[in-house]
């Protein structure tokens, strides 16, 4: 799976939603995740994640994806990250 489809999957987690992926290793199937959702205000970072997840079950499941890392941030705290 290519950086681009991945992108577009998580993106469709909710309007609003950014991600930015980086390949680990070169092989396409580890990645991280940074995820900045509306659709995050008032959740756990596990819930996030949970949610992140749920919507990547079948490319999880098929080993397209292999390892997955998040980071997972409203936009508020994103914003404030930007800043530090």
């Amino acid at each position: 799976m290519t950086a681009t489809q991945l992108k577009g999957r998580i993106e469709e987690l909710a309007p609003g939603t950014t991600a930015e992926l980086i390949d680990l290793t070169g092989t396409q199937d580890h990645w991280q995740a940074i995820v900045v959702s509306p659709a995050f205000e008032g959740m756990l970072m596990v819930e996030r994640h949970r949610m992140v997840y749920a919507l990547l079950d079948k490319e999880i499941k098929s080993d397209q994806v292999h390892a997955l890392t998040l980071k997972t941030f409203t936009p508020a705290q994103y914003e404030k990250t930007q800043k530090a």
